[in-house]
């Protein structure tokens, strides 16, 4: 394969992916995926919700550093396959001693997700460090590093 030949290929998989970002970041906005009126956060857990509250401080770690500025409530999950955790700030929550000053409703999804694996493994699942060792950088890799690093505090990766 030539350079040209490259080069083109390339900037046509930067335009498929610019395009594919643009939909996607157009369906979530009108499909269920935006912020709740209420500013509500969810996950859906498998387990005991008795055994989650249970937790030392109240919650699983992740969840219960924030507690004290956020508003709690277990729902049973459709189905019956294990409960949902629903938290929003506070009216009036002083969140900025907690989480600084990142945005709320990402350190809220953040630690939703991590009480989550935490109660549901025992630990908060990482893909950094990669375990296989180091990868080489390239454009699209970085592209992939970046977009690990946000999904966690993002919608759907």
């Amino acid at each position: 394969m030539g350079v040209k030949t490259a080069v083109a290929v390339g900037a046509a998989g930067v335009a498929v992916g610019l395009v594919a970002r643009t939909l996607v970041r157009t369906r979530a906005d009108t499909d269920g995926d935006g912020r709740h009126p209420e500013g509500w956060k969810a996950v859906t857990v498998l387990g005991d919700p008795a055994d989650f509250e249970r937790a030392e401080g109240g919650f699983p770690a992740p969840l219960g550093r924030l507690a004290d500025v956020l508003e709690i409530r277990l729902d049973p999950a459709p189905g019956d396959k294990g409960f949902e955790v629903h938290a929003r700030l506070r009216e009036g929550a002083d969140a900025k001693s907690l989480i600084g000053d990142d945005d709320p409703d990402k350190a809220i999804r953040v630690a939703l997700r991590d009480a989550k694996q935490v109660f549901e493994t025992g630990e908060v699942l990482r893909a950094i460090p990669r375990p296989h060792g180091h990868r080489p950088s390239t454009p699209f890799g970085a592209a992939v590093d970046k977009a690990e690093e946000e999904a966690k505090g993002g919608g759907v990766l």
